[in-house]
């Protein structure tokens, strides 16, 4: 059956073997109270360059050193009182306490771009597409997906696909466009050598 586009972000499924299957999140990050653009669950998160503060990775990601997956905020809304929210929905009273997957041996359930990624990509690296925009409606999803065009064995690209989507419907045919994988971090704060600027 041909796969269908759909576009989630990058949802945590689970660990490599002999992780931890732990589920924590590091919430020892910050999002920056003027920070005005809504961050969905699923986003690719860095460092910013000029301050302390994470921001949402941008562009392809090919030499992106990525800092964990978001997947929620402790904020205070201008006039209430702090409170837990699915996503950042955008500036906010005081900086925001990010919840962060960013164990080094994290397994996320992606989709792909378009053109599908087959199985001999298994064990290469691979960027990821903004998507188109996600919505604040419910659980605040991303549309971030990874891009089959940036599949390489260079080792700059910020994720790694460690199997294809195992399970049944939508996602799960190879051959057709949209299908989804299982990647883990490759460039990432935890795995990289180079230190973050």
């Amino acid at each position: 059956m041909a796969n269908t586009q759909a576009q989630f972000g990058f949802q945590h499924i689970g660990f490599l073997s002999g992780g931890a299957p732990d589920y924590q999140l590091n919430s020892n990050y910050a999002i920056q109270s003027t920070y005005a653009t809504a961050i969905l669950q699923g986003t690719p998160m860095i460092k910013s360059a000029a301050s302390q503060y994470i921001i949402p990775a941008t562009g392809t990601g090919n030499l992106t050193t990525i800092v964990g997956i978001f997947q929620g905020v402790d904020s205070t809304p201008v006039g209430s009182y702090p409170q837990f929210f699915n996503y950042w929905p955008g500036a906010q009273a005081g900086d925001g306490k990010a919840h962060i997957i960013d164990a080094p041996n994290a397994l996320f359930k992606v989709a792909v771009l378009n053109t599908a990624v087959p199985a001999t990509a298994i064990g290469q690296n691979i960027g990821f597409s903004t998507g188109a925009g996600g919505t604040t409606i419910g659980a605040g999803f991303a549309t971030y997906v990874v891009d089959q065009a940036t599949l390489t064995t260079g080792a700059t690209a910020p994720f790694q696909v460690y199997s294809l989507f195992q399970g049944i419907g939508n996602g799960s045919d190879p051959t057709t466009p949209y299908n989804w994988v299982v990647v883990t971090f490759n460039n990432q704060r935890f795995r990289t050598l180079t230190g973050v600027a």
